[in-house]
């Protein structure tokens, strides 16, 4: 009871102080139309203040402030580094990666599927091929999504309450995918809209080639592309050129070693005592 009438005291004595303030701020009025006329005055006042304020002052104090220190740590932006497939998958100079998808997925999903094999196979660093594997809905979810070595498998089935609408799993041995295994949970999908359903199946196949995130934020603009996280799929359901120039990146472009070894091999260079290699131009 006590703290209560002294918080009631308080407050009074702080609302009397707050209005005393404004009387002396309005030029001390004794009516109405005093205090009508004051804060006009306070108004003209602050006006005048602000007009004479230079901000060119502050303005060129920023010049040369380099601002780029303010966004390249995005806590949404996607990490760019692509994992990439086992170099025994690899063609750089016929296609890229040679892969090939196995279809473990029941009947409601197979337009999901050749939709999204269809979309990714757009690729120039992509040779899909697709291997039916026949599936008995009685199957428990170990069945149908087992690991195959030197293949992605793709399957469907009710995980439960995970957080996850689907996931890739990817096995890596030193630093590369060897298997891949995407999985699409029914428990989230099984009575979703189409385009959550296609957009998840992009999404993870995607993944099971080695891309990150393109973009992690749910909230922010679309950016087109089935690696960008969002609670608006419909403009996100197909993979977009970003992705596509890491998939080319990845799988195409030969990295400096490998280019190495390469023309080594194809006796157009020769290597040093050191290590290095003097490379035979023209001719």
């Amino acid at each position: 009871m006590g703290k209560g009438i002294i918080g009631s005291i308080t407050t009074l004595l702080l609302l009397a102080g707050i209005g005393i303030a404004c009387w002396y701020f309005l030029g001390k009025p004794e009516n109405i139309a005093e205090a009508k006329e004051g804060l006009g005055d306070a108004y003209n006042r602050t006006k005048d203040q602000i007009d004479k304020f230079d901000f060119g002052d502050v303005l060129d104090s920023l010049e040369g402030f380099d601002w780029g220190d303010f966004f390249t740590d995005d806590p949404f932006s996607g990490n760019s580094t692509v994992t990439g497939w086992n170099e025994k998958f690899i063609e750089r100079d016929n296609g890229g990666l040679h892969l090939t998808i196995v279809n473990s997925l029941s009947a409601e999903w197979q337009e999901e599927f050749d939709i999204a094999v269809a979309d990714w196979s757009a690729s120039s660093a992509l040779v899909l091929t697709v291997e039916e594997k026949p599936v008995d809905d009685a199957w428990d979810n170990e069945k149908k999504c087992e690991r195959q070595a030197d293949k992605m498998v793709v399957c469907n089935g009710n995980f439960g309450e995970t957080g996850w609408l689907g996931i890739c799993e990817t096995e890596i041995m030193n630093g590369r995918i060897i298997s891949a295994v995407a999985k699409m949970n029914e428990y989230y999908l099984n009575k979703a809209e189409f385009v959550e359903r296609r957009f998840t199946m992009c999404h993870e196949i995607g993944h099971g080639f080695g891309l990150p995130h393109t973009d992690e934020n749910f909230y922010n603009k679309n950016l087109g592309n089935c690696l960008d996280y969002t609670n608006d799929p419909e403009e996100n359901v197909e993979p977009g050129q970003v992705n596509f120039d890491k998939l080319e990146d990845a799988y195409l472009e030969v990295e400096e070693e490998e280019r190495e070894r390469m023309l080594l091999r194809s006796g157009r260079v020769e290597e040093n005592m050191d290590g290095s290699v003097t490379e035979a131009i023209g001719g």
